[in-house]
């Protein structure tokens, strides 16, 4: 259609898009193409996956066990972000992980909380329903979009590891540390 115009040589169209096949090569061919990309690294990821959660009314709300599942949330969310960089090593192909999956995720969190919560200051992580997290993280909203079982296993994996009770003790450590030895 606009290559079929007579366009006035003042004539300027500015086009924000994610690339997408969709796209005609012949429209990014004719125009001034610049790419930007997010920081690489897990630090990045995290911040800008904490970035779509922080906000002083959900966060800060009581109980006080949110802010936490919030910030497990979006540390793992980070960590699928950034497996997909590794493609095929991270996952075995590049899936369309996006921000909706950690919303999603977020509000199940945040209905869970409201009504096992109900205005208190703080919930027994024992309570909360981490069978029911996990199994929903894992089949629908992060492996609803897998289609391998090996990728599955890493998902079910990495799900297992980050939402458990064991993350609300102190010492939980969030990644595992490979430690070399002297001589490697």
């Amino acid at each position: 259609m606009v290559y079929k115009l007579q366009l006035n040589n003042n004539f300027r169209l500015f086009l924000t898009m994610e690339m997408n096949p969709k796209v005609p090569s012949t429209l990014i061919r004719s125009s001034r193409v610049l790419m930007f990309e997010p920081p690489q690294g897990i630090k990045a990821a995290m911040l800008r996956s904490y970035a779509h959660v922080t906000s002083k009314e959900k966060s800060d709300a009581r109980p006080v066990q949110r802010a936490k599942l919030h910030f497990i949330a979006s540390w793992f969310n980070a960590v699928v972000q950034e497996r997909l960089r590794y493609t095929p090593i991270g996952w075995s192909k590049v899936y369309e992980f996006n921000q909706s999956d950690q919303k999603c995720l977020i509000n199940m969190i945040d209905e869970w909380i409201d009504s096992m919560g109900q205005g208190r200051e703080a919930i027994d992580p024992d309570k909360i329903p981490w069978d029911a997290l996990r199994t929903l993280s894992h089949q629908s909203i992060f492996g609803g979009k897998i289609d391998n079982d090996f990728d599955l296993k890493i998902l079910q994996s990495l799900v297992d590891y980050f939402f458990t009770k064991e993350t609300f003790d102190l010492n939980y450590p969030l990644y595992q540390s490979i430690e070399v030895g002297e001589g490697e």
